[in-house]
């Protein structure tokens, strides 16, 4: 009877290595389903993020049809707010490259690297923010038509606002249509930031007091993970290729991306290396600029899922102590050792930081 008793209660009961099968199972399964779920995610937020590209450079072919030039790239100086605006009819915009200063063409060109060719002010300014708080919630100056320059013409005459002195601008002559904004930012996937530290004020209006003589221009459109959007725009040399010996082919020029001289057309059309890498290793011998970036003048990136761009220099991944090392190490699931340490690995993180960003160009 005792020993029935026994062989019943075994029977019903799992042993060790039962218990440890079932829960290493378990522990495969969840595991297996964190992954998919982590892909689906990504490639879920990786979708959103190209529609919300894709909608940015509609955006800019309705500007350009509109008014007949892509958006101009704003000088993003940081703090240094005196060298980065200009005053028009005594309204201050942001001051923007123009092709027709060589200094600014030099940088256009990517022959000087002291400045980025991008912006992330541009695109919220021209497509959004050059309105009046009422319309889409930035303080902007309030614009009817926009001139060849990237200027826009007021809506007011300036000594009609409170705080402001000037000549009397006649409206009629600015032209009657409104400037509207052509970005709908209640879209959803997209956050317009407002640099609220960095605004400018004119004259009146104390600290951190919103009013019209303080003009927040500084806004950028953020992604799902409040990355901002980049707004990059280039010029092509200014040279006949019919005039160059042995064909365009044959063309040679610095080009300060590459950190050395480049041969063909990308040292003729001078497109940002972080565009080019968008299609490959521009400085393989395999490499030909596809036909659409022939003609760009402009491209639109974002970071994609992994909130990387991808065009960190070598003394960001050096220092131990830089938010991009950081960056790189938690996005990417770095060794911060390794970072700082392996010139290899820091290749490899900067390549993989940027196989996943969107890129739309237009010309």
């Amino acid at each position: 009877m005792t020993q029935m008793t026994r062989t019943t209660r075994n029977s019903r009961c799992f042993t060790i290595a039962e218990l440890l099968v079932t829960i290493l199972i378990i522990f495969v399964v969840m595991g297996v389903a964190l992954v998919s779920y982590q892909a689906a995610t990504r490639n879920a937020r990786s979708v959103a993020d190209r529609a919300l590209v894709n909608g940015l450079k509609i955006s800019v072919q309705d500007f350009s049809r509109e008014f007949g030039f892509v958006p101009p790239l704003v000088k993003d100086t940081g703090g240094e707010m005196d060298t980065s605006i200009v005053v028009v009819d005594s309204l201050p915009i942001p001051a923007v490259y123009s092709p027709v200063i060589p200094a600014d063409m030099e940088i256009l060109r990517g022959e000087d690297d002291e400045y980025p060719r991008y912006s992330n002010y541009s695109l919220p300014y021209y497509l959004i923010g050059a309105l009046d708080a009422p319309v889409d919630g930035v303080d902007g100056p309030g614009f009817v038509e926009v001139r060849r320059a990237g200027n826009f013409a007021p809506v007011v005459a300036p000594d009609t606002v409170p705080g402001r002195t000037g000549a009397p601008v006649e409206i009629a002559r600015r032209g009657p249509k409104r400037y509207e904004p052509l970005f709908d930012i209640d879209k959803g996937g997209v956050e317009l930031f407002i640099d609220t530290e960095n605004r400018i004020t004119l004259s009146g209006g104390s600290p951190g007091t919103l009013s019209r003589t303080r003009i927040a221009y500084r806004t950028e459109l953020r992604d799902r993970a409040g990355v901002a959007i980049r707004y990059y725009r280039w010029y092509a040399d200014d040279i006949d290729p019919a005039s160059v010996s042995g064909g365009i082919s044959s063309y040679t020029d610095s080009a300060v991306d590459f950190e050395e001289q480049v041969t063909g057309l990308i040292a003729y059309l001078n497109v940002p290396r972080l565009v080019l890498e968008a299609y490959g290793n521009p400085l393989s011998s395999e490499f030909e600029i596809p036909q659409d970036l022939r003609g760009a003048s402009y491209a639109i990136v974002a970071a994609g899922p992994n909130k990387l761009f991808g065009d960190a220099d070598e003394a960001e991944l050096l220092a131990s102590s830089s938010d991009m090392q950081r960056r790189y190490a938690e996005n990417l699931g770095l060794s911060v050792t390794r970072l700082a340490s392996d010139a290899g690995y820091r290749e490899e993180a900067v390549e993989a930081a940027r196989e996943d960003n969107i890129v739309e160009v237009g010309s």
